[in-house]
């Protein structure tokens, strides 16, 4: 299995790899995309390379509109085609709307959802090769309104609606497109949050499985949504949340009664 993987860091993308490695060992040929090469990153190139799986790190500013071509390129040079692409790339940067900088609204649209889109038009030749896969990792903030995200909410909305959208325009080709929504994850650009006992406790208690989700939960739904057996699951935007987002209603005080 020939996979590429951006926004590859101790969280998600990182999670995904190791995931991947275990799976497949000896038939996972990977391209981990980071937007910087670090000691972290080649300690889980290293361990994925301990599963006997094939791994190169590629350096890419996906902000920048040659850079996903460009990537995908460098991953058919190296493995002679492709099978999946898993997009997990994005920026955080938080602002109010009526404050936010047209710069920082571009960047994150540009990295979240237009880099997506690049990537998928560029491998589309070589998915429709290997009848392959891509997903794309979206948010609950893409589904639910956050206030205070800046134009994090509307570029992870434009994410889910592109890959339905390439799901029913490529379902002809075979190549199926699917998305992933997680809720509260505790990942390393997290971990300040939760560190704060109060907070921790007070997240735990509005989901309805009681506890905040890890990488790995989202790897494991990653890695069903690539396998090829799984040839019938495309255009879905599948949540990992915990049951969050079903409970918007329960939130209303009091219960409307038979008279």
């Amino acid at each position: 299995m020939k996979v590429l993987v951006t926004g590859v860091s101790a969280g998600i993308g990182g999670a995904i790899c190791e995931q991947l490695a275990d799976r497949h060992g000896t038939a996972l040929s990977l391209v981990m995309c980071v937007r910087r090469s670090t000691e972290l990153v080649e300690e889980l190139a290293s361990a994925c390379r301990l599963r006997d799986s094939t791994v190169v790190i590629v350096t890419a500013d996906l902000s920048q509109p040659q850079a996903p071509a460009e990537l995908v390129a460098r991953a058919v040079e190296e493995f002679g085609g492709l099978d999946v692409i898993v997009s997990n790339a994005g920026i955080a940067d938080p602002a109010p709307l009526e404050s936010l900088e047209l710069e920082a609204w571009d960047r994150m649209f540009a990295v979240t959802c237009r880099a997506s889109w690049l990537l998928a038009k560029a491998a589309f030749p070589h998915l429709c090769d290997s009848r392959g896969s891509f997903v794309a990792i979206s948010s609950q903030s893409g589904s639910h309104p956050h206030r205070g995200t800046g134009a994090y909410s509307s570029a992870k909305a434009a994410l889910t609606m592109l890959c339905r959208q390439l799901a029913i325009e490529w379902g002809r080709y075979g190549i199926r497109v699917n998305c992933v929504s997680p809720g509260m994850i505790r990942t390393p650009m997290t971990e300040a949050v939760y560190q704060d006992e109060r907070i921790l406790r007070a997240r735990e208690a509005i989901v309805p499985l009681g506890t905040i989700g890890q990488p790995s939960d989202v790897a494991r739904l990653v890695e069903f949504l690539i396998d090829p057996t799984n040839r019938y699951v495309t255009g879905q935007n599948i949540g990992v949340d915990g049951g969050l987002s079903q409970t918007l209603l329960d939130r209303i005080p009091g219960l409307a009664r038979r008279q």
